[in-house]
């Protein structure tokens, strides 16, 4: 009786896929081949301008330098940290470098440890 109920069990199985299972699709990261997941959670950094200039925004990791974005004078926005930059929990800095040349302030931020999903804060004062 109890080879008969194993019996069952096993032919209730088959090589096919339940519908409900989904093919993994997503962007590919192409610095490390694998794939973004739609839900995965994006690691960002929230830049709040209160300087009158428009800034362009660079993460630094370790040596390696990555343009994020620009953000508009008196404005925030929120620019994502690429998934090639943080494995772990990594040290990081921001820059932001104004778009107007001649005498405008750059602003570098204190090393700050970031790790997968975070949302690091990122203030640019206002000067004259």
């Amino acid at each position: 009786m109890a080879l008969a109920g194993l019996a069952l069990v096993g032919g209730c199985a088959s090589g096919r896929r339940s519908p409900a299972s989904t093919e993994e699709s997503g962007p590919v990261d192409l610095n490390t081949g694998r794939r973004i997941s739609k839900n995965a959670d994006k690691t960002t950094v929230v830049v709040d301008n209160q300087n009158l200039n428009e800034m362009t925004i660079y993460a630094y990791q370790g040596t390696q330098r990555m343009r994020l974005g620009r953000v508009r004078a008196s404005a925030t926005t929120e620019l994502v940290i690429p998934a090639s930059m943080i494995s772990g929990v990594v040290q990081m800095r921001f820059y932001a470098e104004p778009m107007v040349t001649g005498g405008q302030r750059s602003y570098l931020s204190e090393t700050i440890p970031v790790q997968p999903g975070d949302q690091v804060d990122f203030l640019i004062p206002f000067t004259r």
